[in-house]
């Protein structure tokens, strides 16, 4: 697994996907699945962005119920399935709790029927699945020990609780990388740090893009007979340098962000408690409340969220202010009083970028519900496709439409594939050093020790790791990149820069 430059510059593709996160790299392995030619570029490191930032969760649907939309509940079910199947050792399953109350719609017995549903709808859930990672039913629990840490919070009437089961992805930089490399191995080429600048166009049709090589500075052209852009919040920027017109494309996006704290609220299970966040509100539900914060057990540690807040303008690099995290810790304290949560428990925070729905406003907002796929010209140009994917549980369902699409324009039949693993368990054993610095850089395409850190392996995914271990994965990493000493001292600032932007408040 190497940088592609030289075949992206030189090689005519059938596809060219703009955008590396998750979503692209599903279409990615999608379409060489289908035994489409293929290729890859990504601005900054692969699946860095929003991918890298959530609370892991896979989810079932089971939110749905609520708002009736069982076809979508069952693709959610199927889509889960799917990445349990391509990566068993990553994705396992985790439990998920809320507090019930006779008192409230969340009443024992309107859960407890709301479960039946859920169990009865996944009813196939399982199907292809080890017996190590199957998902079991739900149920009510009727004692109250799951609300410990959070009885200064929760009322007298929840003394119990309803338990649901989803799961959780544990690396999700391995596991984009896995896909990309399978991807590889059935054709496909690609490359991170590689921005695309506009696209080409030539006799009507959209048919590669102007891209620049970030690591080099040189300017190259990549031609394809389709471009499928996946560029999130770079999309009115790519579409302007296209066609001067950059109104029509612009929308409102939001910064989500979840805290890690260091302490283990509840090493079994997610919980979740009904908090408040000005300005946000769930239109696609039949019935308002408040917004659910979850507490998600995660490596040693809890992630917590999801906020939302909207963004005047797309930064290059995402940040996270001091004011942010006391307010975010405000709400995990007012949740979970009696854990005595301070600052010294915020390890970092996770910081990604979402689409708002149409209509939101910096006082009022709503996050996008839906997935879409727009075949529409680019300014009377055909061949583009753009997409923007807003669950990451349905990256793979989306991934399948989009290759639909792109089969008919291409005249290749379809075909219905089932998963198979790509991430083994032999893939995610502990090496040394040196040989995991090895793997990142000559099979896995790691530039910067962020993207070795950071999605190479786990080692900063909860926090930044001790200086003197920082030192030596950089020596480790520079032995195989043939740095200098003045790079080595360069990316160790940059990675300690990111962490700082993180909100850690020493490294």
């Amino acid at each position: 697994m190497r940088r592609g430059i030289e075949e992206l510059s030189n090689d005519k593709f059938d596809v060219l996907v703009v955008g590396g996160g998750i979503q692209g790299i599903a279409i990615l392995y999608t379409l060489t699945q289908q035994g489409i030619k293929a290729g890859l570029i990504e601005r900054d490191d692969f699946a860095s962005g929003t991918s890298a930032n959530s609370l892991r969760v896979i989810h079932g649907g089971l939110r749905y119920l609520q708002t009736g939309d069982l076809g979508r509940m069952r693709r959610s079910i199927k889509a889960r399935r799917q990445f349990m199947q391509l990566a068993p050792s990553l994705v396992r399953p985790q439990g998920f709790l809320i507090p019930t109350s006779k008192r409230s719609l969340l009443n024992p017995a309107l859960m407890r029927v709301a479960l039946f549903l859920n169990d009865l709808i996944s009813s196939d859930r399982n199907q292809g699945l080890a017996s190590t990672n199957r998902l079991p039913p739900g149920k009510i629990l009727p004692n109250c020990d799951f609300v410990r840490p959070f009885s200064g919070s929760v009322e007298k009437s929840f003394q119990s609780g309803a338990l649901w089961f989803d799961s959780l992805i544990h690396d999700a930089g391995r596991f984009s990388i896995e896909l990309i490399k399978s991807a590889q191995r059935d054709g496909a080429v690609v490359c991170n740090y590689v921005r695309a600048e506009k696209y080409l166009r030539r006799q009507g049709k959209v048919c590669g893009v102007e891209a620049i090589d970030r690591e080099s500075g040189d300017p190259f052209s990549i031609t394809a007979k389709v471009v499928v852009e996946v560029a999130g919040a770079g999309r009115a920027k790519l579409n302007n340098n296209t066609t001067g017109d950059f109104d029509r494309t612009r929308r409102t996006w939001l910064k989500a962000t979840n805290l890690v704290l260091s302490k283990t609220l509840n090493s079994d299970h997610a919980i979740g408690l009904s908090g408040i966040q000005k300005g946000s509100q769930d239109n696609n539900s039949l019935v308002q409340q408040s917004r659910y914060f979850f507490f998600v057990p995660y490596s040693g540690c809890t992630l917590f969220g999801t906020f939302y807040s909207v963004l005047e303008e797309i930064p290059d690099d995402l940040s996270v202010t001091q004011e942010e995290i006391n307010s975010m810790l405000a709400q995990a304290q007012l949740l979970c009083p009696e854990e005595n949560l301070t600052l010294n428990d915020v390890k970092m925070s996770h910081v990604g970028v979402v689409p708002a729905g149409i209509g939101s406003a910096e006082k009022f907002f709503t996050i996008e519900k839906r997935s879409s796929i727009n075949t529409e010209t680019l300014d009377g140009f055909e061949g583009l496709i753009s997409v923007q994917g807003v669950k990451y549980t349905e990256s793979f369902q989306v991934a399948d439409e989009v290759s639909r699409v792109v089969g008919s324009r291409l005249g290749h039949r379809y075909r219905q594939l089932k998963s198979r693993a790509v991430v083994g368990l032999e893939t995610c054993l502990t090496t040394s050093i040196a040989d995991l610095a090895r793997r990142a850089v000559h099979d896995e395409m790691a530039v910067h020790l962020t993207d070795f850190i950071l999605r190479r392996t786990t080692l900063g995914e909860v926090g930044c790791p001790d200086r003197r271990l920082v030192q030596d994965y950089a020596v480790a990493m520079a032995s195989e990149a043939d740095w200098s000493a003045k790079r080595i001292d360069s990316e160790v600032t940059e990675l300690y820069k990111y962490f700082e932007s993180r909100g850690v408040r020493e490294t």
